[in-house]
């Protein structure tokens, strides 16, 4: 008797087409945790929200430009290549091509926002309440013990707020991405005005101000969440502090009305920049800490000066210019200068790669690589970062 023999249909074409696709991303998922294991930074939660945020971005909108309210929107932030937007009544994700990801309601009546990478938190300024989410959901809601003046988000989802106490002015409390206390100063009489958090977890750099004989001064306190006491501690006479960040490691970049100052691993001050006559206009920085800062010059609207900076505190370049910015953005690439009527864009080298006009009045820019973000009175627009539009 023969043996019996199971025959074998081959694969039809589309089967193949969804085996070979399924392999694909099998092999890039697999590339992806390899890689992980040896980034110090990279856990499997940033993993999965990223790998998460890739598959819910799949698919396309219809294109730009997206209509949207200009005044509705509050702040703008890129993160791979997705816009995070929010706005007075909403958070909203768009990809490339305008589809519309995870819109999520809120209530709050003065929304602000902090992000790191795919990470954010949306809280309220003229209440306790707050939330965490990233690029596909809300991961948590809560209420702090007072009325929020600041908060900041880092890389492992741990998050700090600082809020009004009932005997002291400011108190500091941070929280690991379990949501659980891990650190509380008070401040008696000192005032939070930002935070920012470093990308290894462990420290916490914090910018206040406070008034003394008709005069504003600021201190910048760096913390280590294993410690009692402050690591270092800097004053700023007649200065008022505005932004803080980590830019690299440990190091800091904090900026003022009057100076921009950089802090080498947490301790070593080195000089400051000072502005002189000119007047700070507006500031941003990158998630890797390249950083850019503009200046009216001599407090004139109609002369301004943009100055960029590398992580490493290194000046890339500076231009000045014969009338005023209205806005400013930077990736690790380029930076874009929004104006009245058109958007210059430039490279690490301070040399102009490319111009852009635009319909309606101008409101923010912002620069993901080759492409550049421009939001007016007439929407959202996306254009090519280098060339002539």
């Amino acid at each position: 008797m023969e043996e019996n023999k199971r025959k074998f249909k081959p694969l039809s074409k589309q089967s193949k087409l969804i085996l070979s696709v399924f392999l694909v991303v099998v092999a890039a998922l697999l590339i992806v945790f390899t890689a992980a294991q040896s980034l110090g930074n990279m856990t499997i939660r940033n993993m999965a929200d990223n790998v998460k945020a890739y598959f819910v971005s799949l698919g396309a909108g219809d294109g730009y430009p997206y209509d949207i309210d200009a005044l509705s929107v509050e702040d703008i932030k890129i993160n791979n290549s997705n816009i995070q937007l929010l706005l007075s009544d909403k958070t909203l994700v768009l990809n490339q091509t305008a589809k519309e990801i995870m819109p999520r309601e809120h209530t709050y009546s003065n929304p602000a926002m902090k992000t790191k990478e795919s990470k954010l938190i949306i809280y309220d300024l003229d209440s306790a309440r707050f939330r965490l989410q990233n690029s596909t959901e809300i991961t948590y809601e809560g209420e702090a013990s007072g009325r929020i003046t600041a908060a900041a988000i880092g890389k492992s989802g741990n998050y700090a707020l600082s809020t009004y106490g009932t005997s002291v002015q400011s108190v500091l409390t941070v929280y690991n991405n379990k949501n659980k206390e891990i650190f509380i100063w008070n401040y008696k009489t000192e005032r939070i005005v930002d935070i920012s958090l470093s990308d290894n977890g462990k420290y916490a750099a914090v910018a206040t101000i406070d008034a003394e004989n008709g005069k504003i001064n600021s201190k910048l306190y760096v913390f280590d969440f294993k410690s009692e006491e402050y690591v270092s501690c800097f004053d700023y006479k007649d200065t008022t502090l505005v932004k803080v960040d980590y830019v690299k490691s440990n190091n800091i970049v904090a900026v003022g009305n009057n100076l921009r100052s950089y802090i080498k691993n947490n301790t070593d001050r080195k000089d400051d920049t000072s502005f002189g006559a000119d007047v700070l206009y507006n500031y941003c920085v990158t998630d890797k800490g390249r950083n850019a800062i503009v200046l009216s010059r001599y407090g004139s609207s109609s002369l301004s000066k943009l100055t960029v900076y590398s992580n490493k505190n290194k000046e890339q370049f500076t231009v000045s210019f014969d009338k005023e910015m209205q806005w400013v953005d930077c990736d690790e690439k380029y930076t874009a200068v929004l104006f009245e009527n058109e958007v210059r864009t430039f490279n690490k080298k301070g040399k102009q790669v490319g111009s852009i006009t635009f319909t309606g009045e101008p409101v923010r820019v912002a620069v993901d690589g080759t492409k550049t973000y421009v939001l007016t009175t007439s929407g959202l627009q996306c254009y090519d970062t280098k060339g002539i539009e």
